[in-house]
């Protein structure tokens, strides 16, 4: 079921938009890591699995697996949920479970969808380096370029990975965890255009 909702999606995306995929090779092989993407609109998971090499999984808010056509397009493409408002530890588990048995992860550093559409982006939540460090990953940061017209260009852009254990210890402060979701949604922000002309 999985390759055939891929398909269609594919298929839907391709008739909609002008997909252009940049940085494939900087996909790490054989290991779980996690990418960490900007956050625009509704469709920015479902684009990246869609067109991803492989399966993928996603942790995405409670608050969409309300529809059960949605859900199960969400679930068979990898998602499961995760609570915002607390400290969800299942979710947790579940992310590093799937990133020690080498699957990748996907994760939106912001937590929410950003309406800033490009500008700058929200603070950086603590879960993606958190994440990270626990399991001992790479981080593949992502800049999704595309304001979703019809017909318009989709770009996703896969920047070369990031090994936090390198430079940070296994524990930090929730703030240190913040400012380093910060820093990598810098990178993955300059490469906005809307963006670039503001820090021009």
């Amino acid at each position: 079921m999985f390759r055939l909702i891929k398909g269609l999606l594919k298929v839907y995306y391709r008739l909609l938009f002008r997909i252009h995929i940049e940085g494939e090779e900087h996909l790490p092989k054989d290991e779980g890591y996690l990418i960490a993407a900007n956050h625009n609109h509704l469709h920015d998971p479902l684009i990246i699995g869609t067109f991803f090499p492989e399966k993928m999984y996603v942790m995405a808010k409670k608050e969409i697996f309300k529809n059960r056509l949605f859900t199960y397009v969400l679930t068979t493409m990898g998602a499961f949920s995760v609570d915002r408002d607390g400290n969800d530890i299942k979710a947790i588990k579940q992310s590093l479970k799937l990133l020690k048995a080498h699957h990748p992860l996907l994760i939106f550093p912001e937590g929410t969808r950003n309406p800033n559409k490009g500008r700058v982006h929200l603070p950086g939540k603590a879960g993606v380096p958190l994440i990270a460090l626990r399991a001992g990953v790479k981080i593949i940061p992502v800049t999704i370029d595309s304001d979703y017209r019809p017909f318009s260009k989709v770009r996703i852009l896969y920047h070369p990975p990031v090994a936090l254990w390198e430079d940070y210890p296994d524990k930090l402060t929730t703030g240190a965890y913040e400012a380093i979701a910060d820093e990598l949604l810098d990178r993955i922000y300059a490469l906005l255009p809307e963006h670039s002309r503001l820090q021009s």
